[in-house]
């Protein structure tokens, strides 16, 4: 039931902010755990570890399940108020801090997730824009119960349009 697939780059005063809507054919509170349990995000993102609460540090892992690995991302939890906002610092290696929300409300008798990361510079928001169209295409088959596809393939699926963007 994902709809609204292509998200939108958008420039502001602070950088580029990479803004995602989808709807998904399940709960809110479903949707919201796809996002917030650990043992679920490793499913379609990546192991996540550390302090998962406000304040706390969090890595986590989109490669190898390797502490520090460069492919790996890691912050701060800024909020949370489940079943409906997640902020999180976003540091890259070799990137500057950015910051990730998330909303999850329900909406048509499934849940809607608003996904933005924002403060990006414009190059490194197409990438963003890619990888998070592959990321929450991956969502959506884990939240389907389909085999979740393979990242490298949907992200090049999708990065020519992105290319395009902003």
């Amino acid at each position: 039931m994902a709809t609204d697939l292509w998200g939108v780059l958008t420039p502001t005063g602070t950088g580029v902010t990479v803004r995602f809507e989808r709807r998904f054919a399940t709960a809110p509170e479903d949707l919201w755990s796809c996002i917030t349990d650990p043992d679920r995000l490793r499913r379609w993102l990546g192991p996540v570890y550390g302090d998962l609460r406000v304040g706390g540090r969090y890595e986590l892992r989109m490669g190898d399940d390797v502490a520090g690995s460069p492919q790996n991302a890691a912050g701060e939890v800024v909020e949370c108020d489940p079943p409906a906002r997640l902020l999180l610092t976003w540091l890259f290696p070799g990137e500057p801090e950015s910051r990730v929300s998330v909303e999850v409300r329900a909406e048509g008798g499934g849940a809607l997730l608003v996904l933005e990361h924002l403060g990006l510079e414009e190059a490194a928001a197409r990438g963003y824009g890619s990888g998070w169209h592959a990321s929450l295409d991956q969502l959506d088959d884990h939240v389907a119960g389909r085999t979740v596809r393979p990242w490298e393939d949907l992200y090049r699926a999708a990065l020519p349009r992105y290319r395009q963007e902003a």
